[in-house]
């Protein structure tokens, strides 16, 4: 039997090369998702150690390993999928946009567009909130003479708010299964670093709406009211529907168990769709499986209610399990440590080891364009060091949301840069300038690393000296 050699740089850098390549030409090329453009990327991580010696049954453990690590995660996904579809179903996600356009106020219109698309943003996505009430915003902006790639910015800060911080995004469970920990747990340990960026970028669209304050509440209104009447006539709206929103971020804040607090999600939306929207078991049901189908009549309303149901998250349950499978081969056959010791040689502290995500997570957005790619990718090839550094991963959690999610959508060639330049009618670069918290996330990640470095180190130098 041939003896396995030790897989060098050049073995891990054509296996990254055929799976660039993949990626590449399917996503932009050929406009298709990226699942079997990543599935051939497993076959050619295989075929490289393989060719180096390594035993098929070290690489297929190494797959199934890695997907058990995600199982805890899939199970969460599974459960937000029918979250979303009761939530809408009941009343609770139109009761969010409703409420939130009402209290919409001209003076502060590109803070309150942040606002009100992170709020949705939490339940039905990034993609999904710019698609359908971005546009409606970008209606707004040009009758109040608002600048539309300035618009756009505030929109796309506050739809990848959602995709940082809410347990319900499939990005944000990927990164939590990817560094091993529980979806809640990484959103809880994120939040202070977001939650800063979050007010920056509040604070960057007040000053940059000072100069547009010649708008009217009329204005506003006569921009929402199709699409305000449209949710008013589907559904039987009450702050009450906010009870469930709300039990959710009590069990976050109480580290209940996500399965659990998801699940008491599901069900006080269920009890209260049944009582206000008049929703049976048959309708929840079917909900929770195929999803909410909008039927207002308002082809924007509709798209943005048509969401949720097992079957629409199995996509994205497929594409973090193949995502997985090929970290699983590159690190369980010594791809992962050939692509990090060159790194590693030139990283000495937390604060170098965050830049060192962060820059990876950024050009995997740019060579490699799917945001899947630069949480799963870089998160399998920098989590062994933290482990060896004695690093808390929560913190690799930190560095991937700010490397790899934020700025995805700032890339123009990447799936998300082209998606909400396309929708949102406003060219990648134009708006890029003006998504505040996307630019602002990255830097705040390694200012929040560089600071808890030093403070490690003045806690290490008093103990000597305790000593």
């Amino acid at each position: 039997m041939r003896k396995q050699r030790e897989l060098r740089l050049t073995d891990a850098l054509i296996t990254l090369f055929c799976f660039g390549i993949m990626i590449f030409l399917a996503v932009l090329r050929w406009d298709m998702t990226p699942h079997i453009p990543m599935l051939l990327g497993c076959i050619a991580a295989a075929a490289v150690s393989l060719a180096r010696g390594c035993k098929w049954s070290l690489i297929q453990q190494g797959m199934v390993e890695s997907i058990a690590q995600s199982l805890e995660s899939i199970i969460i996904l599974l459960l937000i999928s029918v979250l979303m579809g009761v939530w809408i179903q009941s009343g609770v996600v139109p009761a969010m946009i409703y409420y939130g356009l009402k209290v919409m106020a001209p003076s502060i219109f590109l803070p309150c567009a942040m606002v009100i698309t992170s709020a949705v943003s939490m339940v039905v996505g990034s993609w999904g909130s710019a698609g359908t009430l971005g546009l409606a915003l970008m209606g707004i902006s040009q009758a109040l003479g608002i600048p539309a790639p300035l618009t756009a910015g505030a929109i796309i800060s506050g739809a990848y708010v959602g995709d940082q911080l809410s347990p319900l995004s499939d990005s944000t469970n990927l990164t939590g299964a990817v560094i091993g920990v529980s979806v809640f747990e990484h959103v809880r340990f994120l939040s202070p670093v977001a939650g800063c960026s979050y007010l920056l970028a509040l604070t960057g669209y007040f000053l940059a709406g000072l100069h547009y304050r010649s708008g009217t509440a009329e204005t506003i209104a006569e921009n929402t009211g199709a699409f305000l009447s449209s949710i008013s006539s589907a559904f039987s709206l009450s702050p009450l529907l906010f009870l469930p929103m709300i039990l959710l971020i009590f069990c976050i804040l109480r580290r209940v168990p996500a399965i659990l607090g998801i699940s008491a999600g599901i069900l006080s939306a269920g009890v209260l769709g049944a009582l206000m929207q008049g929703s049976g078991l048959s309708a929840l049901m079917r909900a929770s499986k195929e999803g909410y189908a909008g039927t207002t009549g308002n082809s924007m309303v509709d798209r943005l209610l048509t969401a949720g149901g097992l079957d629409a998250m199995m996509p994205s349950i497929s594409l973090i399990i193949i995502a997985m499978m090929f970290g699983g081969i590159l690190e369980k056959s010594g791809q992962m440590q050939a692509l990090t010791a060159p790194v590693m040689r030139l990283v000495h502290s937390l604060t170098g080891l965050t830049g060192a995500v962060v820059l990876t997570s950024i050009l995997s957005n740019i060579t490699m364009p799917d945001q899947y790619v630069a949480v799963a990718l870089p998160g399998r090839m920098f989590r062994g060091e933290y482990d060896r550094q004695s690093i808390d991963r929560r913190k690799l959690g930190i560095a991937l949301s700010g490397g790899a999610i934020a700025t995805s959508a700032l890339v123009p060639w990447n799936t998300c840069g082209s998606f909400m330049a396309g929708v949102l009618g406003v060219p990648t670069l134009s708006y890029a300038q003006y998504a505040f918290f996307n630019l602002s996330m990255p830097v705040l990640a390694m200012l929040a690393m560089a600071a808890a470095s030093r403070k490690g180190r003045l806690l290490q130098q008093q103990g000597g000296k305790t000593a």
